[in-house]
């Protein structure tokens, strides 16, 4: 087999459909604030957001269709990608979503600029570490070029040292497809076999058994992304510091992680690991040492444009919403050591109140019986523990606005519900409220679409509209079983948010 013939890798192969709740001005606003990073736009109502390497788009498309006053740009190098993005868009009725196809090695900061307004956020999700040089090279110009002076960049890309124990097994498998026949994806899975093998013989330089049984699941279920993530001879996992030192050039300065609770060294880190790395030689880049006690393989990094500090201000008022019924709330969180989880007392008021109705994080930090909570500690366990939501704007439920987040909702489902079932891929909800979406199972979406068509909240009515009517009998009766569990975790968070 010849390597894929694009300048990027496998760009010949459909990517996964999938949304990054990350890139949620909500959550960013949050995990600025946490990291104490100014971010103030002047008006949220009109922003400019660039999605670079969107692949289907469906990021872009929600964000567009949670926020109409917005201009978001989506831009990939493959065709097919724009082509389908561009049709799921005019077929949802989203007007301000724009998709370019654009080589980035094609252009300088000119041309960027002819091509593109400048942007407040920028979302450059999976690409770094899977392009060649001289595609980061035209990211980096791209940046300089385009991003507002204060504005919002999320860089998510494979890190080193968490990667570095597949190294040897990217180059096997790529090694293993090129001399071999079929499709790149039975090429791949073939590969994914042959280093099985090897592992169970005794390889010492491969993965963990665990972590390899999960990668190989993975790519059976998604084996376009297989292809993506692996074989390609430009994949390279990379130093936290060896990117921030790259985005230099574009005057972009570190500005914490938008999963803060991966970073904070109180949460992940013992006694004798923190006082490690303060004791480390000066020299050694600080996230470095942090992440060389963390499995932490895929990072997600915040950047701004002119970071000011004094953003931690703002942490009080950023209001919170239940996600899930209060009674169901589970605010459990996964660290190096296990799991984190507010006390049972705790959390019971902290439901209580939400359960009214949106509340700031400074009322809920002032509640009586909390203890020695602290507001960023509130913070952390109710948003990333997926209990609640921090929001972007108030509450609504204008017709007008639901009905555009009805249209988005059907068009995604009906566009990629089997695609993205198959691979286990994240869709989304549009969650004006937000100013972004919900994550959402395929099944999960179509449940949600039902109720906002006007259908009762019924289990057995709704599995019936969902099921085919020549379906066996016991897969209608374990969807209805399975709609009854999810419209009593969500239902009521859906009216919250007002999505119905």
């Amino acid at each position: 087999m010849s390597a894929p013939t694009s300048h990027y890798g496998a760009a010949e192969v459909r990517y996964v459909t999938a949304f990054q709740a990350e890139a949620s001005p909500a959550r960013l606003h949050y995990a600025l604030a946490l990291s104490d990073t100014h971010w103030a736009p002047a008006d949220r109502e009109r922003l400019t957001v660039l999605d670079i390497g969107c692949g289907l788009g469906v990021t872009a498309r929600l964000l567009a269709a949670a926020n109409p006053g917005w201009d978001v740009y989506g831009i990939d190098l493959q065709p097919a990608h724009i082509a389908e993005a561009r049709e799921a868009a005019a077929a949802a009725g989203v007007d301000n979503v724009h998709f370019l196809e654009v080589d980035l090695t094609e252009h300088d900061e000119a041309g960027f600029e002819r091509l593109l307004p400048e942007v407040d956020i920028v979302v450059c999700w999976g690409v770094w570490t899977w392009v060649p040089d001289a595609a980061r090279e035209g990211v980096v110009r791209l940046l300089k070029s385009r991003v507002k002076p204060g504005g919002v960049v999320l860089m998510a890309y494979n890190a080193l040292p968490g990667y570095s124990d597949t190294l040897v097994m990217q180059r096997l498998l790529e090694e293993a497809c090129r001399n071999t026949t079929g499709s790149l994806e039975e090429r791949g899975m073939a590969a994914f076999a042959a280093i099985e093998m090897l592992k169970s013989a005794g390889a010492l330089h491969l993965p963990q058994e665990q972590m390899l049984a999960r990668m190989i699941d993975s790519a059976k279920r998604a084996p376009g992304y297989m292809v993506h993530e692996w074989l390609t001879s430009f994949w390279r996992p990379v130093y936290h510091a060896d990117i921030a030192t790259a985005l230099q050039a574009a005057r972009l300065d570190y500005a914490g992680s938008a999963n803060p609770s991966r970073s904070l060294p109180t949460l992940q880190l013992n006694a004798e690991q923190r006082a490690a790395i303060e004791q480390a030689p000066p020299g050694i880049h600080r996230e470095t040492l942090f992440d060389l006690f963390l499995q932490r393989r895929f990072r997600t990094d915040l950047y701004v444009r002119g970071r000011r500090s004094g953003g931690g201000r703002a942490l009080a008022e950023i209001p919170l919403v239940l996600a899930v019924a209060p009674e169901l709330m589970d605010t459990s969180i996964a660290t190096a050591a296990g799991e984190a989880v507010l006390k049972a007392e705790h959390q019971a008021i902290l439901a209580g109140a939400l359960a009214d109705g949106p509340r700031m994080l400074g009322e809920l930090a002032a509640l009586p019986g909390l203890g020695d909570l602290t507001m960023m500690e509130i913070a952390v366990m109710l948003i990333e523990s997926g209990s609640a939501h921090p929001l972007w704007r108030p509450i609504t439920r204008d017709p007008v606005t639901v009905e555009r987040a009805l249209r988005s909702n059907v068009q995604l489902l009906t566009s990629v519900a089997q695609e993205g079932a198959a691979g286990g891929s994240v869709l989304g909800a549009v969650a004006p409220a937000l100013g972004s979406a919900i994550a959402a199972s395929p099944s999960d979406l179509a449940v949600l679409i039902e109720l906002q068509k006007g259908v009762p909240p019924m289990p057995a009515e709704i599995a019936q509209r969902l099921i085919p009517g020549d379906a066996p009998p016991e897969m209608l009766t374990n969807a209805t079983g399975s709609i009854e569990q999810l419209l009593a975790m969500r239902l009521g968070a859906w009216r919250g948010l007002g999505l119905l």
